[in-house]
Formats: structure tokens, sequence, C-alpha cells
């Protein structure tokens, strides 16, 4: 079989986009005219109808210095892509000997255009799902009622692009598992229509991590120091350099539209932040906020925080540099969004070290309830953050909504040019301690309520006999519920409070009439001077530490103060003095763990009860509380008695039908 030249690859490439649009647009009108396709039609609209391999195997060919030589190294998914588009060409042709002339091929293009100019405007097409959407709408129906019309109906207002109906629903059911393993194989990237594999991925971990605090020290990023970086990370891991990358002009140009770089003016740091200048930063937000007309409930911020969730509240334990306590230093990163008038926050953005850390139990973040991503530094990067920010777009636009989100000039924080709904405005850099809403109060309540829920659980492990030293031990599965809980206690009047302190909004009186649970007691206010809701989580701190002491497990002399608890040390040091070897030693060291666990120090997973354990605990906690004349006894009753029903419910659905051989013996 003679070999396919470059342009008759880009040629086929052209025949089969043709083909392909052509094709999708018979379904669509289909579609739209309320016929119906069979799965195997719409197999082929979510799976080959994707011509991500045959593009990326053409761009790989196009780039390479020894076109044949790349051609024999392809890659089975690459060589099956080749193979296509070489059956697409020999439709009409023989390879090398009858191929179709250029008027041909300009035939065809005309007649698929004709053909397209009768089909609906892109804006009414079917769009494909992406393998995240697949996952979302999956996770949902299973935790809906297992009901495939209502999750076709309910889904179709979040994505009405998708056109979801209840057959698509049924062929995505029976397709579970496959849809599962690409999104396993996609490594979480929300955009994947199909899993990719990308080549050296380890190099590209520590070059999404290099650029962190190499955009904070504004490092000039030529093209140059990219291609040196890249090339001094691919020696580190031992890859010779006949096997790199080439790193052309079209990688170039890939990796910068990745990381959003663009010639672009980032703020230097200042040394101090008057109060004029302050001011001013307020006064230009207003402007801002009123020439454009936006409503506080259209007013976002966004801001990342470290959280040490492990770190114990007892200096003798916290200062000791034993392999028994590096686990309390393990950090995640949380970024916190809520709009101006707290009544629209966003589930947290939750980075972490590892891809499935051991308590996880083999399910990923989002199976278990959580917008979670992860790298080897648990850091937020451009990458992360688009891909957050893309997705969040993707669903304001489906509800016709315009807001504004309002962010620090952090580095990794570089929108995509892509948005249609978020209009992102950075504030001056060294002024989001003064006008940033989330650094008035918002994300030192969350890790007030955090330490307070963290100190409950200790005394809690103390009292059920657990030795000073562990009860403290928590794995990060436990910690997220636990930073989930703390969030919601984070309310509308905090968020408020937090918002009017920063001083950015111009005169709003919705903010002042807006309802909300209040969280400052009706006797405070009868104070003069009442405490705000932040100082009231930290009371909260403060009260449980009290607890920690009269225990007996947390000697006073070893008690650390609650500022030092909201904002340790070890936080101001996440960027400082991070070296290529660190990185490079850190993406390695979770290369080594396959990205499935943590360190043994720190998750100390112990087996689960049964149900039927769980059961029997819960009636324990029944009748006592049925001894009890207060609130709280109420509603722990209730939350037990839902979750009692839920486990019995959950345990018939797991009920198989037994085979009417059972019931015969082998004789």
């Amino acid at each position: 079989m003679p070999v396919i030249t470059l342009n008759q690859l880009k040629a086929a490439y052209e025949l089969l986009e043709r083909q392909t649009a052509s094709r999708r647009a018979e379904l669509q009108a289909r579609l739209d005219a309320g016929s119906s396709i069979t799965p195997e039609e719409e197999a082929w609209l979510d799976g080959e109808a994707n011509l991500v391999d045959e593009k990326r195997t053409l761009m790989i060919l196009s780039e390479a210095s020894d076109y044949e030589s790349s051609l024999q190294n392809l890659t089975p998914e690459q060589n099956e892509a080749v193979a296509r588009m070489r059956r697409v060409l020999e439709d009409g042709t023989e390879i090398g000997a009858k191929r179709k002339r250029p008027d041909d091929l300009k035939t065809t293009a005309v007649h698929v255009k004709k053909q397209a100019k009768k089909t609906k405007p892109a804006s009414e097409k079917k769009e494909n799902a992406t393998l995240a959407q697949h996952i979302e709408i999956l996770d949902w129906y299973l935790a809906n009622g297992k009901n495939q019309t209502k999750t076709a109906k309910h889904f179709s207002n979040i994505y009405p692009s998708l056109h979801l109906k209840q057959p698509t629903i049924s062929a995505w059911v029976k397709d579970e598992k496959m849809w599962r393993q690409r999104w396993e194989q996609s490594a979480g990237n929300a955009k994947a229509k199909r899993a990719l594999q990308t080549q050296y991925p380890a190099v590209e971990q520590m070059m999404d991590l290099w650029l962190v605090p190499a955009l904070s020290s504004n490092i000039v990023l030529s093209g140059e120091v990219l291609r040196q970086k890249w090339k001094s990370f691919a020696d580190r891991c031992g890859i010779s350099p006949d096997q790199q990358l080439q790193l052309s002009n079209g990688w170039l140009d890939r990796f910068k539209k990745r990381h959003g770089l663009r010639e672009f003016k980032r703020h230097g740091e200042a040394a101090s932040a008057s109060a004029e200048t302050v001011e001013q930063e307020r006064q230009r937000i207003q402007k801002l906020i009123l020439e454009h007309g936006y409503q506080p409930c259209d007013i976002y911020n966004m801001d990342e925080t470290g959280l040490f969730y492990g770190l114990p509240p007892d200096r003798g334990l916290s200062d000791k540099a034993t392999a028994g306590v590096k686990g309390k230093k393990v950090r995640l990163t949380y970024a916190f969004t809520a709009n101006a008038t707290g009544s629209d926050r966003l589930p947290p953005l939750v980075i972490g070290k590892y891809r499935k850390p051991r308590a996880f139990n083999n399910r990923t973040g989002s199976q278990l309830g959580f917008q979670y991503h992860h790298n080897a530094k648990a850091w937020m990067t451009t990458v992360i953050y688009q891909e957050w920010i893309e997705e969040w777009d993707q669903k304001l636009v489906a509800q016709q909504r315009k807001i504004l989100l309002l962010q620090d000039n952090f580095s990794a924080h570089i929108p995509p040019e892509t948005l249609k709904a978020i209009r992102v405005e950075p504030f001056e850099a060294n002024l989001t301690a003064h006008v940033q809403p989330n650094d008035q109060g918002i994300i030192r309540c969350f890790k007030a309520h955090y330490r307070a829920k963290f100190i409950e659980r200790a005394i809690n492990r103390y009292d059920s006999g657990v030795t000073p030293t562990s009860i403290y031990d928590i794995n990060q599965l436990e910690a997220m519920r636990l930073a989930d809980a703390a969030w919601r206690e984070v309310d509308a009047t905090t968020i408020r409070h937090c918002w009017r302190k920063a001083g950015i909004l111009p005169d709003f009186d919705s903010l002042s009439i807006m309802p909300s649970k209040p969280t400052i007691s009706v006797a405070s206010l009868l104070q003069s001077d009442p405490p705000t809701p932040v100082a009231q989580a930290e009371k909260a701190v403060e009260n449980a530490l009290d607890s920690l002491v009269l225990t007996g497990a947390l000697q006073p002399t070893n008690r650390m103060d609650v500022n030092s608890l909201l904002n340790p040390q070890i936080e101001n040091e996440i960027f400082s003095e991070v070296s290529e070897q660190e990185i490079y030693e850190a993406v390695q060291g979770a290369e080594a763990e396959s990205g499935d666990s943590n360190d043994n120090t720190i998750e100390l997973i112990e087996n689960p009860p049964t149900r039927r354990e769980a059961l029997q605990a819960a009636s324990v906690i029944l009748r006592y509380a049925s001894t009890m004349d207060n609130p709280s006894a109420r509603k722990v009753e209730a939350a037990l008695a839902s979750l009692t029903r839920q486990m019995r419910i959950d345990a018939q659905r797991q009920l198989k039908d037994s085979s009417i051989t059972r019931y015969f013996s082998k004789n």
C-alpha cells in the first residue's frame, strides 16, 4: 500500500469534515422536525462525528520534521485516524493513481455548502455533549430516581443546545460504563468531547506549575524561555533529545492559548496602599458598575485560599517536625465565589494533590459531589481557572444572564477570550486586602467555621477513647465534608456585611432590604456595638478551644490563638523560593503514587461500618434523642429518620432477581 502524502491527508480531512457536517445537518433536520434517530446515529453524533483524533493526528504530522518517520511512530488511535481519512479519500479514487482532481473536490465542496444553506442557523443546531456534561447528567439521573424523561426535561433548560430527549438519556444510561471510562481517561477535562492522550503529561504538569510563580515574579515569558524550560523539565524526566517534542511555532501557539498567555499588562506590586489609592479604586469599581448597569445579584467576587485541613490547634504538635505530624500540614486550595446579595454562592472549587485520594475509595471528586481538580502542588493554575470559568459561563449563557466578576490580580487568573456572559475585572495590585469582599471576612469566616467543627470533631474522638496525639487525624474526604458544611454556614448576612465593608458598591437599596436569616441575635442588637458575623464565628473557635482544654487533651500553654489558626504562617510560604527541582520532585512523587492515594501518614482510612451497623447506631441515637426535650433533638430525629429511610431504599434497589436455577440442586 503506497504511503499517503501529507497533502493527500489534508485533502482527505477537508473532505471528511464536509461529509461529517452534511450528515450532522441531516440528522439535525430530522430532530428539529420531531423525528427520532437510531441509537447508532446518536452514537455517531457523540463519537465519530467529533473529528478530534483526525485533527490532532494531522496536526502532529504537519509539525513533524520527518513526516514518514512520524507516520511510522503513530499510536494505534492515530493510525486508525489516518486509516479513516485514507478510506474517505479512496471512496472516489485510488491513492496515488486515480486521485480526485481539484475540480471534483471543488464540486463536492459547492454541493456541501448548498446543503448547509438549507439547514438552520448554527445557533439552533444541536451541539454534542462534552464528557463533563455526560457525567453530570448521569450522576443527576442516578441521584434523582432514575427517571429518564425527568432527567431530559431537567437538563433541557440548563443545556438547551444539546436538545436532550428521553431516547438520548436511555442510550447514555446503557453506555454509562463507557462514558465513565472516557471521563477517567480525559483526567476530568471539562471541555473534552473524547478522551485525548497528551504526550509527556508529567512535563506538561511541571510547566503548568512552573508558570504560577513565574508569572507572579513578572518573568518575561518569550517563546525561547518557554521552549528551554520545557526541554529542561524533559531532560530531568529522562526523555532523550530525539524523543522530545520539536516545540514548533504551532506548539508554542497552542501552549500560549492553553494558558491564556498573550500581550497584556500586568500590574506591578506596590510597597503599600495609601488611603487615597484605596478610595480611587473603590470609585473606579463603582463607576464601572453604574456605567454597565449591573445589579447587586449579578456582581460576583472570586478568590482562593489555602486550607491546611489537618493542622492541630496544639503548638506542641504542630511545631514538631516528625513523620507522624507532617500530614498535619497537607494543603487544599479552596476558591469561593458569591454575589453581592449573598443569594448565589457557587460550590467551592477544590484543588488537591491527588486525583483520587485513598479516602475517595476509587471514586472521582465529581462522583462524590465536589468540584475537584488536582495537581502535584494543589495550586490554582491558569488551566484549572479557565476550565472552571468557561463551564460557569456556559451555564450563565443558558440562563441568559450577564454578570460582572471581580477578582484579584493573581497570575493564574487569566480569563479566556471566549467568555460570553462573564465580564472579568481585576482589582489593582496590592489593593485586594482593602477592596475585595472575600478578604473583608468571607474567607476568614469560612475558616473559623471549619476550625470550630474540626476542634469539635477532635473532642468527640477524644471522648470516644482516641489518644490525644491522634484525635486530629483526618482524611481528605472527611475534611472536604467539614469544609462544605463550613461554607454553608457563611450565610447571606455575612456576605453582604463584607461587601459593604469593602466599599466598592454604589448605593443599592436592594442590599439593605434583601431578606435573609439573621446571624446576630435580637439580644445582641440591644448592645451599643453588636458583634459582626465574622467575630461571632471567631468566638465559636474560642469556645471550641475552651472545651478542648477542659477535656485535658490540650494543655493551656500549647493552645494556639485564633489568628494563628486562621492564618498560619505556612500559608505565606507557598510560592517562596520554589525551584525547578522542587516542582520536578513534586510531580514525580505524585506519579510514583499513581495519582490515586495520599501519604500513609495522613490517610488513616478505617473500613466503613456496614449498613446493619449504621442502622443499629441510628436506632440507639434515636432512643437517646427521644429522652431529650430541645429543638436539636427533634432535628436529629428528623435527619436520622430520613437517612434510615434512604438507606433502606438503596438496599432494595441493590437487590437482584434470583435465578430459577438456584432452586434446583445439582444431582
